[in-house]
């Protein structure tokens, strides 16, 4: 006797709205228009969007592995420019919260044996901290909005910025060139 009850097949799971959007993304990795795609992706990473670049970079890279190079440069040009902008959005946010709650940057402090202004403090290591953010799978948008709103000064996010991401641009696209779609499920991007 054969058991005829239908099997009822479970619901799709459902995508959250951040996996969503990076899957639409990644669907451009396809399309002729990909790499202005990657390049507006990777503009706007650095400022405001959630999604990033990688999630063309990846695909692209895997599917014509010759152009890895030229990917890598172009993605990391369009980012460090994106960084720019949020860099200037994070400069806009510290000047009114400065002049909004009336923070004097120059004010000293001389406690624990520190003797700095507090925008010193704010800006004098952060450089470090964005380079190190620049390459690790960081939101680089966290890493340029607060490199302005801290004061770093503009020459020093630059540098971090052109480390960090040339870095992790070529890293990840020459990973993609050499080891192929295996590297794909033990680099997180």
């Amino acid at each position: 006797m054969s058991d005829s009850t239908p099997t009822v097949a479970a619901p799709p799971e459902k995508l959250s709205w951040y996996r969503r959007l990076y899957l639409r993304v990644e669907a451009l990795s396809s399309t002729k228009h990909a790499v202005a795609a990657m390049l507006l992706v990777s503009v706007v990473d650095g400022s405001v969007f959630p999604i990033p670049p990688f999630a063309l970079l990846v695909p692209m890279v895997l599917a014509q592995p010759q152009k890895w190079l030229r990917y890598a440069l172009m993605g990391t040009v369009a980012s460090l420019f994106g960084g720019f902008i949020g860099y200037y959005l994070g400069d806009l946010l510290r000047q009114g919260a400065i002049s909004f709650l009336e923070i004097d940057m120059n004010m000293r402090i001389q406690r624990f044996g520190i003797d700095a202004t507090l925008g010193e403090l704010l800006g004098q290591n952060f450089w470090a901290l964005a380079l190190l953010c620049s390459i690790l799978p960081t939101p680089f948008k966290v890493v340029a909005i607060g490199s302005g709103m801290v004061g770093v000064p503009l020459d020093r996010f630059f540098l971090a910025a052109v480390l960090g991401r040339s870095v992790r641009f070529f890293l990840v696209s020459g990973v993609m060139r050499f080891f192929g779609p295996t590297a794909r499920k033990w680099l997180r991007v």
